[in-house]
């Protein structure tokens, strides 16, 4: 908190134009934020309340940040090219460190229980779990790409190469569920962008890729499978379905999934045997659902298309690739309830979105000027 107030003070100081770069998807954001705070008098229950704090805090404080600072497109470029070099850089530590400590390695074990062999990667604190790993690593390929191949080979081969090899090779490494299924479709996004093949080879490329994915995942071995249907997240869904049925309009309020998930009733109705003690279901289409209902739903999906909508407007492929990624990872896990997970979304959301007119194609073909970037939202 203290290091953001500093970080804005200064930015505000030195921002001699005073203008900002505000832009009203902010205000969805905030929106969000504001029903948890309306869940928590609706519930009563203020035991949570310091989490809710700790994750609007950068909410709010990183639009205004980033709205303040205003980089040139230079800088931009040297950011994008510096995080790609942080993310070989955790890489090669992390997979020195699994080696000096692992000696019975299974591909089939890593797989099945990524976070048995994900603990020897964790070399900075971004590796908290392989779901939280893949994400922090895995925007190197989309960032890679469009330096390589968008604007004016800023990388070399060899820099591209690291930057899409090692993060993959981590995440499988690591068993990363949400990363084992987002990285064939980050691929996929960079090679429709950036592919320079006729439309009819390009599309059979497409097709011959998706169709080997089908093949390969149907060779998988059962137990493999199970690792992304298991019980538990069958249970929990089933749990969090029942309850949005009961009330589907303003649903039950703040951080309420933990006493859903141990009602007795509710769990022999389901046929359920085990209580889960889990604080939310690890979805965060269902959670948003089960909190604050078809409002919390609307509102989320409100965000995403608003998202989706800019960067096909304005061709933004980093955009498109972050929000793809994410919508997948929102089905896995409840990432903007987790401090963490929410600094990691907003430092990237909001970087792309205030420096979109240094990263598109879309100004420049239609001879639009950097100030006048607003009149065409």
């Amino acid at each position: 908190m203290l290091i953001m107030s500093v970080l804005i003070i200064v930015a505000f100081i030195f921002n001699k134009s005073r203008q900002f770069t505000w832009h009203p998807i902010f205000y969805v954001i905030a929106g969000m934020y504001f029903l948890n705070l309306i869940g928590l008098l609706f519930t009563g229950d203020f035991n949570f309340a310091h989490k809710r704090i700790d994750v609007t805090i950068p909410m709010i404080l990183f639009p205004i940040l980033f709205s303040m600072i205003q980089l040139s497109k230079r800088n931009v470029l040297l950011l994008l090219r510096f995080f790609l070099w942080i993310v070989i850089a955790v890489c090669v530590c992390g997979l020195l460190l699994y080696a000096t400590t692992v000696s019975d390695f299974s591909w089939k074990t890593a797989l099945l229980n990524g976070k048995q062999y994900s603990r020897f990667l964790v070399v900075w604190p971004i590796t908290w779990q392989p779901s939280g790993l893949s994400i922090a690593l895995l925007m190197a390929l989309p960032v890679s790409f469009y330096l390589r191949y968008h604007d004016g080979r800023q990388i070399t081969l060899v820099e591209m190469l690291l930057a899409i090899l090692l993060p993959i090779f981590v995440t499988l490494l690591a068993g990363a569920r949400i990363g084992v299924a987002v990285v064939p479709v980050l691929l996929g996004l960079g090679y429709l962008f950036y592919c320079k093949f006729r439309p009819i080879i390009k599309w059979s490329v497409v097709a011959v890729g998706v169709l080997g994915l089908c093949v390969t995942f149907l060779l998988l071995s059962t137990d493999i499978k199970n690792r992304y249907t298991d019980q538990t997240r069958t249970s929990l869904r089933n749990i969090a379905i029942s309850s949005i049925k009961e009330k589907p309009v303003l649903g039950w309020g703040t951080w309420t999934q933990r006493d859903l998930m141990a009602c007795e009733e509710r769990l022999q109705n389901l046929g359920i045997e085990a209580r889960w003690d889990q604080p939310h279901f690890h979805n965060l289409y269902l959670d948003m659902m089960v909190q604050f209902g078809i409002i919390g739903i609307v509102v989320l999906l409100g965000l995403i298309f608003w998202i989706f909508r800019i960067a096909i407007r304005e061709k933004h492929f980093l955009l498109l690739s972050f929000a793809t990624m994410y919508v997948m990872t929102f089905y896995f896990e409840i990432v903007l309830y987790s401090p963490r997970w929410v600094v990691a979304f907003m430092l990237w959301f909001c970087f792309l979105l205030v420096n979109r007119k240094h990263l598109v194609e879309y100004m420049n073909k239609q001879g639009i000027k950097p100030g006048n970037i607003n009149e065409k939202q």
